[in-house]
């Protein structure tokens, strides 16, 4: 098991990336509260360290909001002082791994991580939590990457 006891598929994920986009207290805040606003639930928030006065973000949503999701991008691009839009990526699978040492171990990722590069399937976002590790792969390598994640821990 190596910390990991079920392994979960959710498919039809996009990710929504900002890059370079002005370093303040509520960059990522003020993006949000746009998708937030139309009604688009965002799951796997990841925010860069500031790279000099810019930083970069990202963050899923269902397949099933596009509409909603290219709503909140117009929004976000008419916002006064916007440098960076908002980029949309289509056709990826998340998987979930779900454990009891998912906070003490940082091996339990390390473990997949390795795995997944083994079989060269790529990890386009990670996300991890008190309760869950989150991997972003293709839609096209779903089935794959759920098979090796499966073995690497032995379920």
């Amino acid at each position: 098991m190596y910390g990991v006891s079920k392994i979960s598929v959710e498919p039809g994920v996009m990710m929504i990336s900002v890059q370079d986009a002005a370093f303040s207290a509520d960059s990522l805040a003020r993006y949000l509260k746009i998708f937030a606003d139309i009604g688009i639930v965002v799951d796997m928030i990841s925010q860069s360290a500031p790279h000099g006065t810019q930083l970069d973000f990202s963050f899923t949503a269902s397949s099933n909001d596009l509409p909603l999701v290219m709503k909140a991008i117009s929004t976000a691009q008419l916002t006064p002082g916007s440098k960076a839009a908002p980029l949309i990526s289509v056709g990826y699978s998340k998987l979930n791994l779900f454990g009891e040492e998912m906070v003490t171990s940082c091996g339990v990722a390390a473990r997949a991580l390795s795995a997944l590069a083994s079989a060269g399937i790529e990890v386009h976002l990670i996300t991890t939590s008190d309760l869950d590790i989150s991997l972003l792969v293709r839609s096209e390598n779903e089935d794959a990457a759920y098979e090796t994640l499966r073995q690497a821990y032995e379920l």
